[in-house]
């Protein structure tokens, strides 16, 4: 997941005077606050700028779902993602290819129906 900290501010000058940033997600209220993925490093949810090695991916998204499986917030930032279109990272114990075959497989329930 996301390296996510308690941020109150909602909205700041630009260092370079381009009007303000945008408000920062507030996570002290909502699901984030009891993600368990809060403190850890972030490269563990996402992966590098540059290329990673198949077996260094799958070894690093491992150990992040772990984070995941006993993490309370598991549901809703599964959810989260599913709904955002989050394309990268691991997120409710779903790495990207996870998610796409998830919302894949929703796509024919619904054009079934």
């Amino acid at each position: 997941m996301a390296e996510y900290r308690d941020r109150s501010e909602r909205a700041s000058p630009h260092p370079y005077g381009l009007g303000t940033l945008p408000a920062l997600m507030d996570v002290s209220v909502g699901w984030e606050k009891d993600a368990r993925c809060r403190g850890e490093d972030s490269a563990l949810f996402f992966g590098p700028n540059q290329f990673e090695p198949k077996h260094e991916r799958l070894a690093r998204e491992a150990a992040a779902k772990v984070v995941c499986a006993n993490c309370p917030a598991v549901g809703p930032c599964r959810e989260y993602a599913l709904s955002n279109g989050e394309l990268y990272g691991v997120w409710g114990g779903l790495g990207e290819g996870d998610r796409r075959a998830l919302l894949a497989g929703r796509r024919r329930v619904a054009a079934a129906v």
